[in-house]
């Protein structure tokens, strides 16, 4: 069962959505709802829901900084009645962006966008970019990890290789598989089957080591609960 959070300081709002919710997709679990940005984000670190649902202008950690910290996994839809966030919305790779009030035909929509992205397809296998009249291909499973550079990304392969990609890190999480390619901080996606160890540092800072890499990447606050009991 597809499951999502809803996150809205307006109570009225909030229930609203869900009962709008409930009648387009009767089959969607709405598992927690919340009432500010930072208990918005307690429950995405503890509940890491299919889907969130959040408003932009919150209490605590606003919708459009809450989205940077979501787990790897978890499809965005803005619904704010601030127009003028739309294109910041995307560029976090939202699903959809709603504009209050959200009527039931628009509501549809995103609901028909959310499932046809969740329909079963190949995957990503092969990272290419063009290098003047080059063009290099990297397989997926050879990955160490993915840096954000803007709106673009680097990638890093165990093997030494650099690609640097006309597409933005938060695009290409959607094609990879979520098990295998984990956040670790806000511009760093690394391949789980290259992590050669975890280093706790004394000031408790947490960095991993890939395999290729010679530097090792921070894993922000936001990501260590990924590594409890590792």
């Amino acid at each position: 069962m597809t499951t999502a959070l809803l996150a809205d300081d307006e109570p009225q709002l909030l229930d609203e959505l869900r009962e709008l919710l409930a009648e387009a997709w009767p089959e969607l679990d709405i598992v927690a709802l919340a009432r500010n940005g930072t208990e918005a984000r307690r429950l995405l670190d503890k509940l890491r829901p299919d889907i969130a649902f959040l408003d932009i202008r919150m209490p605590g950690i606003d919708g459009l900084a809450l989205a940077q910290l979501v787990p790897a996994g978890t499809r965005l839809v803005f619904v704010t009645a601030h127009a003028e966030h739309a294109l910041a919305a995307f560029e976090r790779a939202a699903v959809d962006y709603l504009h209050k009030p959200v009527t039931p035909a628009r509501l549809a929509a995103t609901v028909q966008r959310l499932q046809a992205a969740q329909l079963p397809r190949a995957g990503l296998r092969f990272l290419q970019a063009w290098t003047g009249n080059t063009m290099k291909l990297l397989d997926v499973d050879q990955l160490a990890a993915l840096r954000s550079e803007q709106r673009h990304t680097r990638a890093l392969s165990q093997g030494g290789e650099q690609l640097l990609l006309r597409t933005s890190l938060g695009e290409l999480q959607q094609a990879l598989d979520p098990q295998l390619f984990w956040q670790i901080h806000r511009g760093s996606v690394v391949n789980a089957r290259a992590i050669e160890r975890i280093e706790r540092r004394d000031d408790g800072d947490l960095w991993v080591h890939m395999r290729g890499l010679a530097q090792a990447l921070l894993v922000s606050r936001a990501h260590r609960g990924r590594f409890k009991g590792m």
